[in-house]
């Protein structure tokens, strides 16, 4: 993991937990950027205090998308089968060395039926533009749509622009949102808002729209992430 960014990072007031920052983040030809939406905690004291910890969501997401233990939700199992058509052949430690992951809102539910508030979603933009300078992505890939119906009003406060904003036919019940964003400076960022991964996600149609609509990011993310097994059973490596 790079920790490289994390003083600049914990200067951004409102970003309650450090964002997951693979080893190659930086040095990578393409900046990928996963965004989870939500945390949620229990109403004890333990899972309290691990949820005022700085390094939360790097605690979370080295349980359930690291070590694929997925006995608290099933979001990166479903995300994996959305962008690679399976789970078991990924190897985590590869895929993540190179991708960068935060969740959008930094309050966590008291329970995983709660849903953010609208000032959550406009606090996560106002966090998203502050961090977009430090992590530099060329795309970035949310976990859920509602984020995308405040941006609109809350770019308006950022030095960022809108240069395309559309709602793609109806997957699954849910309208994808295909947006790009620039900065004053030119940078332009490609933005994917995808249905949930948790429960009732098809991940076989979220899947073909991906290949079809960002098929040369989705190789880079791909590329080099498969494990396989040789004819005596240990595990081997493919591009």
């Amino acid at each position: 993991m790079d920790k490289s960014k994390d003083s600049e990072f914990k200067e951004i007031t409102e970003l309650k937990w450090l964002p997951f920052v693979g080893e190659k983040y930086f040095s990578s030809e393409k900046k990928v950027v996963i965004i989870g939406e939500s945390h949620y905690r229990d109403d004890n004291q333990k899972s309290i205090d691990w949820n005022n910890k700085p390094t939360f969501t790097r605690d979370i997401h080295k349980i359930i998308a690291l070590e694929k233990k997925y006995d608290r939700t099933k979001v990166f199992y479903y995300l994996n089968r959305a962008l690679f058509r399976n789970d078991s052949r990924i190897d985590t430690k590869i895929l993540w060395s190179k991708l960068a992951f935060y969740n959008f809102v930094q309050s966590s539910m008291h329970t995983r039926k709660s849903r953010p508030n609208d000032n959550d979603y406009l606090n996560g933009w106002e966090n998203y533009f502050k961090l977009l300078p430090l992590l530099k992505p060329d795309f970035c890939i949310f976990i859920g749509v509602e984020a995308s119906n405040y941006l609109k009003t809350a770019i308006k406060k950022s030095d960022y622009k809108i240069i395309e904003f559309k709602k793609s036919e109806k997957i699954n019940g849910t309208f994808p949102r295909e947006v790009k964003i620039e900065h004053l400076n030119g940078q332009e960022t490609k933005l994917l808002f995808i249905k949930h991964t948790s429960n009732f996600f098809s991940w076989d149609d979220w899947n073909i729209f991906i290949k079809k609509r960002y098929e040369s990011e989705l190789n880079w993310i791909k590329s080099g992430v498969y494990r396989a097994k040789n004819t005596v059973g240990n595990n081997v490596y493919n591009s």
